[in-house]
């Protein structure tokens, strides 16, 4: 099937940016520009523009110096299209649920592996801060914190693509719990002690059993409760891009 004018220009800007000839943070050439070298329409270059900034390769900024620019590389992409399977009942959340606790097992054994002192430090404060949020009934805040918390262990675990893929998934659960708003979170506090101190001891085994038994009350609660944003019509995948 012949590609329409709009995918041979997104192709084309594509191939730019593999081969080096784009780099995160350059500017695209005006549409008018882009429309005289490529030999196209102005509608069909904004068209094709439009669909990179969907699929997140593309940035617009305004103002005198804006413009398309190639956008600094980031998961939000993949987090868009994850929410988007299971939005569609494409992908289900026992399935992501159970691919988000075999890639947190992965980067729990390698956080015990190759983290740093200052990967642990990090990963403690951040479990005060997720604490002190708790106590102070502040939701919204535990729920970021109870996310940043597998960020970080991307970065003790020192691999940027189980980093992104764990939180394109992590993104879809705390959209959920967001929603649920769930009251009795005080349990997370000592799991993820125990996962922390597990990972300081280099034990990976333990590590990752401890993982396990937290990502299973997590995912639990999650699935069983999933129905009830449905019931609630609640906007449950309205992820901002």
């Amino acid at each position: 099937m012949a590609l329409r004018l709009f995918e041979e220009v997104y192709n084309a800007i594509r191939r730019d940016l593999m081969r080096g000839k784009l780099k995160p943070g350059d500017k695209l050439p005006s549409e008018r520009d882009l429309a005289e070298q490529l030999g196209v329409g102005r509608p069909v270059v904004r068209e094709a523009l439009r669909a990179l900034e969907n699929s997140g390769v593309l940035e617009f900024r305004k103002g005198a110096s804006g413009g398309a620019f190639i956008r600094q590389g980031d998961g939000r992409a993949v987090s868009r299209t994850m929410n988007d399977l299971v939005f569609l009942g494409t992908l289900s959340l026992d399935q992501l649920a159970e691919t988000r606790t075999c890639l947190l097992d992965q980067a729990v054994r390698l956080a015990c592996k190759r983290g740093t002192t200052a990967d642990f430090e990090a990963l403690e404060a951040n479990i005060e801060r997720m604490r002190v949020a708790i106590t102070a009934e502040d939701v919204e805040t535990s729920i970021f914190e109870i996310m940043d918390f597998y960020s970080l262990l991307g970065t003790a675990a020192k691999n940027d693509v189980l980093t992104v893929m764990i939180g394109s998934l992590s993104e879809i659960i705390a959209q959920i719990l967001l929603a649920l708003r769930p009251e009795h979170l005080t349990d997370l506090v000592t799991m993820r002690l125990e996962v922390l101190d597990k990972i300081k001891s280099g034990d990976a085994d333990a590590a990752s059993a401890a993982m396990a038994a937290h990502m299973e009350v997590l995912h639990n609660y999650v699935v069983e409760n999933s129905e009830t944003l449905h019931a609630l019509d609640l906007q449950l995948f309205d992820m901002k891009a």
